[in-house]
């Protein structure tokens, strides 16, 4: 068993390059998340708006260098980047000004606007908005392939492969610095690396407690997954009365109740065996964990070792508490699910479980290719 290939889109941006395909070119950009270099003062000053800046705002030079991810070239501290799609990326660009294509690569191509504009009106549907760009399972060539770090990554694969970003890779430059600030600032409320650090604490760290979801689990597995719904709501209910939270009584029944609902639909949609039960949801905060790291050292709370040991901590907590892939996943849909979906099984929903096989089926998947236990390669890459 070998590593299925990975995809390596430089290549073949290089390869159409060679052979003076634009047409090609142009579209293997289409379906790519494309990053224009930014000063990071701008980026900070950027990030603290609400409103949207296009590519070629951005660029101080007179030629707009876009990257593809792959391609992209370590800069300096002073400079971080922003990214978009194809459309997003030649906004404004007019029909005398000069783009200049994965710089300093073999790819590289210097394409007037009079040539990539008409291609660009004539070819929408060759475009993936970058709000589409998602489920997909990316691979990087030069990201993580074995030892424990691969490992702790590969915990974090399902908020990867939802956001379509490479699972295998732990570094700032691979990120929209915009957007990563804004992420974290408006859903997590962090700002800083002290917020940072305590957002990591309470999802793998000293910080953590359990959620209700959590809680009612754990009471089952304390005293038998086989128990039926009536006799683990009664055994919720004693606990509660045990420790002086009658109070919390019927929000955890309820609790107790969607989870029931969602391991029947589990098992529906093969996520579990027909007799099979979620233990914990702790892979939704291992996954959470992980994302945060990334998050942290693409826009500057915490510096590369940091970022690697949170998620070292993320990968042993995942192998703590989970037995194998399989089941870190069922744990990963259920907290999602209890959090974000509300018993609609929507897309919150529906998309985990499409992540869910993908990563469990695809010859590519680091699930696949990875011991769950030993944290160690079955394979080289």
């Amino acid at each position: 068993m070998i590593w299925a290939a990975v995809a390596d889109v430089e290549a073949e941006l290089a390869r159409a390059r060679r052979d003076g395909d634009l047409d090609r070119f142009l579209g293997l950009l289409g379906d790519e998340e494309l990053f224009v270099p930014m000063l990071r003062e701008d980026a900070e000053k950027l990030a603290g708006e609400q409103g949207w800046s296009s590519a070629r705002a951005c660029c101080r030079e007179r030629s707009l260098r876009l990257f593809t991810r792959g391609a992209l070239p370590d800069l300096g501290a002073d400079v971080v980047f922003l990214s978009g799609d194809l459309d997003w990326a030649l906004h404004g660009v007019g029909a005398d000004e000069q783009v200049v294509f994965n710089p300093g690569t073999l790819g590289e191509w210097r394409v007037p606007g009079s040539a990539v504009l008409p291609w660009l009106d004539a070819n929408p549907h060759r475009v993936t908005a970058v709000e589409q760009q998602v489920e997909r399972l990316n691979t990087a060539r030069y990201g993580h392939f074995d030892g424990p770090l691969a490992h702790a990554l590969a915990c974090g694969a399902h908020q990867a492969v939802l956001t379509a970003e490479p699972w295998n890779v732990l570094d700032a430059r691979y990120h929209d610095y915009v957007a990563e600030v804004r992420g974290l600032r408006d859903w997590w409320g962090v700002s800083d690396a002290a917020g940072w650090r305590a957002a990591m604490n309470d999802l793998v760290g000293p910080g953590y407690t359990l959620t209700p979801g959590n809680l009612v689990l754990v009471l089952r597995a304390r005293y038998g997954a086989g128990l039926d719904p009536w006799s683990w709501a009664e055994l919720v209910v004693r606990w509660c009365a045990d420790n002086g939270a009658q109070d919390q009584a019927p929000a955890l029944t309820e609790v107790l109740r969607r989870v029931v609902r969602y391991e029947q639909r589990f098992r529906a949609d093969g996520l579990l065996p027909p007799s099979g039960v979620v233990g914990t949801t702790i892979g939704w905060d291992v996954a959470r964990a992980v994302a945060m790291a990334r998050w942290g050292l693409a826009v500057g709370h915490c510096d590369p070792l940091t970022a690697e040991l949170m998620v070292l901590e993320a990968g042993a907590v995942a192998r703590r508490y989970h037995q194998s892939w399989a089941e870190l996943s069922a744990s990963y849909v259920m907290g999602r699910a209890l959090a974000l979906d509300e018993e609609e099984f929507g897309e919150e929903y529906t998309s985990a479980v499409r992540v869910h096989h993908l990563l469990l089926q695809d010859p590519a998947s680091p699930w696949l290719n990875l011991s769950f236990a030993a944290a160690e390669p079955t394979i080289q890459p």
